[in-house]
């Protein structure tokens, strides 16, 4: 129901151009092929990253129908590849994966905020 539903979405979209309902097509389109990846099966986490394509496509859809990045779109593709690794690295090292990235995401941006602080004072 929840993928009829996404589709529908896109149609209304496809229709339209609102971004609002492109935002509810990927969203509830990658959520409900997750869903059936589940019920059919799939080992490792299909809900997760069918939400994070979901998210992707998102972004995908709309550079291909605006033709050029319109400012402040980007904005699916930080929860679309946060959703995609966690789903990556359950489904490649199990609940020890995502344990992993759980502690490690704050190092991570410490390190890029350090980066993003001395990128302009260190000179190599």
């Amino acid at each position: 129901i929840v993928l009829v539903i996404g589709f529908a979405f896109a149609a209304a979209f496809a229709a339209t151009r609102r971004y609002g309902l492109l935002i509810a097509a990927g969203i509830l389109t990658g959520l409900g092929a997750g869903i059936l990846l589940e019920d059919a099966g799939v080992l490792g986490e299909p809900v997760v990253l069918g939400l994070g394509l979901g998210f992707l496509a998102i972004y995908g859809a709309d550079l291909l129908v605006t033709g050029a990045r319109a400012p402040g779109r980007w904005w699916p593709l930080i929860p679309g590849a946060i959703l995609t690794v966690i789903a990556g690295a359950e489904s490649t090292f199990g609940p020890e994966g995502a344990r992993l990235i759980e502690r490690g995401w704050p190092v991570l941006l410490i390190a890029v905020g350090a980066w993003l602080l001395l990128r302009g004072r260190i000179r190599i």
